[in-house]
């Protein structure tokens, strides 16, 4: 009986150690999350008034987070990053032209013709690429493929001079085609310079790699690059702009390059951010005589509408 009595004492004391430890613990589980971040941020509250929950002050949080933990910079906000993108791209002028020919019945004839133009100016350096190219069908067979990327900086010097460097890149199926480049690189000179018209000329050597297929081979020449710009006001609301580019090979007479592209503009809005565009576009180029069935000239006539950036 006695033994029984103090077998049941020993298990209320340990019960109510058990108790008593568990209640220890919990207060001091509670004083742990107490110092934590909940009574921070309530303080915070109390102090500067309701606590800021905007996508600004959580992404600032998280980025505080992240520097600590990771020790890396990460972005204040998205909105951030579509801003500082739309300042990028504001730094260039962008132009795109769209012409297309559609005929459906007896005969079926498809053209499309794209471009772009962009312009960045950066202190007393101009960077320029154009970039197009045109293609067609009729009754399913291709008649024209052809696209191109140009790019030229000028590097703008004391007395109306300037540097230059120019790369060329094409690809004319039915030229025979498949790759002609050229670099160059020389001095230019700005005839007329004003906000609302130029005229400029480049010169300076050259080389070009042409890559025929079939059985056209290739070949690498050097060259005399010389290039004239004109973009000049015609009428009250109408604009001419030719780019005439002339690249004769310095090792044989034969091997000749002219390229002439000579335009019309018509503003059809007045802040003359659409209009009209009347050209046409002559490429010149001699052929290897194992291609020799192909037409060295192609001419090209270009209605287009156009949309310059502001």
């Amino acid at each position: 009986m006695n033994v029984r009595r103090s077998i049941v004492v020993g298990g209320l004391v340990l019960a109510v150690c058990a108790g008593v430890r568990c209640g220890v613990a919990a207060e001091r589980e509670s004083e742990k999350f107490e110092t934590g971040w909940r009574p921070a941020v309530e303080h915070a509250a109390d102090a500067d008034g309701p606590p800021d929950t905007s996508l600004g002050s959580v992404e600032q949080g998280a980025t505080g987070r992240a520097d600590r933990y990771l020790g890396i910079g990460v972005p204040v906000s998205w909105r951030s990053l579509v801003q500082e993108a739309g300042q990028t791209a504001t730094v260039w002028t962008k132009r795109l032209e769209i012409g297309a020919r559609v005929l459906k019945g007896n005969t079926d004839q498809d053209f499309v013709r794209v471009a772009a133009e962009m312009l960045k100016e950066k202190g007393d350096s101009v960077h320029q690429i154009d970039w197009g190219g045109r293609f067609g069908q009729v009754n399913g067979r291709r008649n024209a493929n052809r696209w191109y990327l140009d790019s030229t900086i000028d590097r703008l010097q004391p007395g109306d001079w300037l540097l230059y460097f120019s790369s060329k890149h094409e690809y004319n199926e039915f030229q025979g085609v498949d790759y002609r480049g050229t670099g160059s690189f020389g001095v230019g000179y700005r005839f007329v310079e004003k906000k609302d018209r130029h005229i400029l000329g480049r010169l300076g050597p050259a080389v070009t790699m042409e890559v025929y297929n079939g059985p056209g081979g290739h070949r690498v020449t050097p060259d005399v690059f010389a290039e004239f710009e004109i973009d000049w006001p015609l009428f009250e609301r109408t604009r001419l702009e030719t780019k005439t580019t002339m690249r004769p090979s310095l090792s044989s007479l034969e091997v000749f390059r002219f390229r002439n592209n000579t335009a019309v503009l018509v503003p059809l809005d007045d802040e003359d951010r659409w209009s009209l565009k009347l050209g046409f576009r002559l490429d010149y180029n001699s052929i290897p005589e194992t291609a020799s069935n192909r037409v060295p000239m192609d001419v090209t006539t270009d209605v287009a509408i156009v949309y310059m950036r502001p």
